[in-house]
């Protein structure tokens, strides 16, 4: 009897051991959390520098306006005329000839000062329209050049061949109008273009018009 005592007794205790052992085997091991990780500080990202905007020209002189496809600074292809010619009060406006009614010349009123460069105003056959710009000059005695507007990359009245065609690689020779005489132009049909004449590789007319225009004389 006491060793089926023993016995029962032992039987008793694996069952409870394996009872115990199965309870432990039912819960998992806890997973460890992950570590916690910091967000990055966001940088701050740099305030561009303000671009300075380019200067309005000055209506009074001639020299801040930029030559281009659409016209002279102020005085713009296609604006009415003559009211083109309103602010623009220190300026006059006359024609050039009974026998051009299409060609005006805007001068400066005052002759007191620095020689300055007339420009010469193309309008349309209606009369109410500029078409065209121009402007033209030599250096006198001294070799002094009128004053002048001139394009965006510096070149006008003096500018030479060289320094013409390293401004406008795209430049086209477009009519040779003597033995060293030649019209060169630069642009497209929706900007306009930038004529040139060149005499003796010497710029001495400027223009902006709808096509390239390289003409001997103005009035014919």
């Amino acid at each position: 009897m006491i060793g089926r005592g023993r016995a029962a007794a032992a039987f008793a205790g694996l069952a409870i051991a394996a009872l115990l052992l199965a309870g432990c085997a039912s819960e998992p091991e806890p997973t460890p959390s992950p570590p916690a990780t910091s967000s990055p500080t966001p940088t701050a990202s740099p305030t561009p520098a303000p671009v300075p905007s380019a200067a309005a020209p000055d209506v009074a002189d001639l020299t801040t306006w930029t030559i281009s496809g659409a016209g002279f600074g102020p005085v713009v292809r296609g604006a009415a005329y003559p009211e083109v010619a309103t602010p623009l009060t220190a300026f006059d406006l006359a024609p050039v000839d009974a026998a051009c009614p299409r060609l005006f010349t805007l001068a400066l009123a005052a002759d007191d000062g620095p020689s300055v460069a007339a420009l010469l105003l193309i309008v349309s056959e209606t009369g109410d329209r500029v078409e065209d710009v121009w402007v033209s000059g030599s250096p006198d005695a001294s070799g002094t050049l009128p004053l002048a507007p001139r394009t965006a990359e510096g070149i006008g009245l003096g500018s030479r061949i060289d320094e013409l065609t390293a401004a406008y690689p795209e430049l086209q020779q477009i009519a040779q109008l003597s033995a060293e005489g030649f019209g060169y132009a630069v642009g497209d049909a929706e900007r306009g273009w930038i004529d040139f004449i060149v005499v003796e590789d010497v710029v001495t007319s400027v223009g902006s018009s709808a096509e390239p225009r390289a003409p001997k004389e103005f009035c014919g």
